[in-house]
């Protein structure tokens, strides 16, 4: 069987996912607990911004346009929050600050270093034009503008929008249930004492702390024993359970790896290896109503897998639009990088911006795919193509930081 390339196997798992589009409901969360949660309805502006005419600038609110040299006389001032009500007669202004109403009387604004204070009056000390320095009532919103579309990934600056707006509470699509297991007799729980034949499960721990960056509540099943009996027995209750599936080993073709023949009988298998390294075992596919994702058990090959994978499916699936897409520029490398064409390389890698803002590159040592301490210091991948072969010291590569490691 062919291996998928990385773009392609992506694009399979995008167009099934839309193909089958999942129903959720929404609920209801104070504003100040929205951000990282995915609208569920189209914001429409209750109020216009600004609300009214409002001083952009700290200075003078003056009834028309006025030639440098006048002399005008004070008669009141209009601040945020306390507006001039009274009226202007030939010769006079009001001291206003920024963003204070624009009182009905007044058509422009000049700006405090533009005159001279003398006592109660001012003197221009250049020609102040009409409709200077400020805001008109709706020129960024208008009521009834649509300013957020149900899909969007809401964002602290859009917290600061609604809250502007006086909307205290948002409707948001539910978390999706995500069920997160491990296979292997191998494995042993961290905290707990361990055999000479055991490995402690570090895939599994590793999972929930990466969906807790995700639209997920997460439904922890622990780890199974290396029984196809017991594997589907779980992945049934799994899938009756959740919106979606993770699993961590037994995908390979090894004689104890039972997950993709289990999958097979309860669900339905869309894809199966990838030309990527590390991690060429990646099963997709459904069970019954549930999405599946069987990640391979070597760890470094499960975090990465996620990261390209599943964690934009994860979004697609709670209703995001658009998907949102990993960062990605180029840098150069520091030193030589071996590689067999034929698979695209996942690189584990430091990178660092130069003084002239450009960026470099250099990976953590080997790059095994049992390797933890190397992605434990990296903050960013390499993503070296499938065609690439060995690349020298200077040559460009495409990078791409991992979110975890960046403000």
């Amino acid at each position: 069987m062919p291996l998928t390339p990385i773009a392609e196997l992506q694009t399979i798992i995008q167009t099934h996912i839309a193909n089958r589009p999942l129903a959720l409901d929404s609920q209801t969360l104070p504003l100040a607990q929205a951000a990282g949660r995915v609208l569920a309805q189209d914001i429409v502006a209750p109020l216009a911004i600004p609300g009214s005419n409002v001083s952009a600038m700290d200075g003078y609110a003056l009834a028309q346009a006025t030639p440098a040299h006048s002399r005008l006389t004070i008669v009141g001032e209009s601040a945020a929050g306390s507006p001039f009500t009274g009226s202007l007669k030939a010769g006079e202004c009001i001291r206003i600050m920024t963003g204070a109403t624009v009182p009905a009387c007044c058509s422009t604004v000049v700006i405090q270093e533009n005159v001279i204070r003398e006592g109660d009056c001012i003197v221009l000390q250049q020609d102040a034009p009409a409709a200077a320095n400020i805001r008109y009532a709706g020129e960024e919103i208008q009521a009834g503008q649509t300013v957020l579309s149900a899909g969007r990934i809401l964002r602290h600056a859009d917290v600061m929008l609604l809250a502007a707006q006086g909307i205290g509470s948002v409707a948001v699509q539910r978390k999706l249930r995500v069920a997160i297991l491990s296979t292997g007799n191998e494995l042993a729980e961290a905290g707990s004492p361990i055999a000479a034949h055991q490995i402690y499960d570090s895939n599994r721990p590793m999972l929930c702390s990466k969906l807790r960056d995700c639209p997920a509540d997460i439904v922890d099943l622990g780890k199974l024993p290396d029984s196809l009996a017991a594997t589907v027995q779980m992945l049934h209750q799994a899938a009756a359970d959740s919106d979606v599936v993770i699993t961590s080993g037994g995908v390979s073709v090894g004689d104890y790896d039972y997950l993709r023949q289990a999958v097979a009988q309860v669900g339905t298998i869309h894809h199966y290896k990838v030309a990527m390294k590390p991690g060429k075992p990646f099963v997709f596919g459904q069970l019954g109503s549930a999405w599946y994702f069987g990640l391979p058990g070597n760890p470094v090959s499960g975090f990465v897998g996620f990261d390209l994978f599943i964690r934009a499916a994860l979004w697609q699936i709670a209703g995001a639009t658009p998907i949102p897409q990993p960062l990605r520029f180029q840098a150069a490398l520091t030193r030589s990088v071996k590689k067999a064409a034929g698979r695209a390389d996942i690189q584990r890698a430091i990178i660092s911006q130069n003084s002239d803002g450009t960026w470099q590159a250099t990976p953590t040592g080997k790059q095994d795919s049992h390797r933890i301490l190397g992605v434990s210091q990296a903050n960013a991948y390499i993503i070296l193509p499938q065609e690439s072969g060995d690349l020298a010291a200077g040559e460009m590569v495409t990078v791409q930081p991992l979110h975890e490691a960046f403000l």
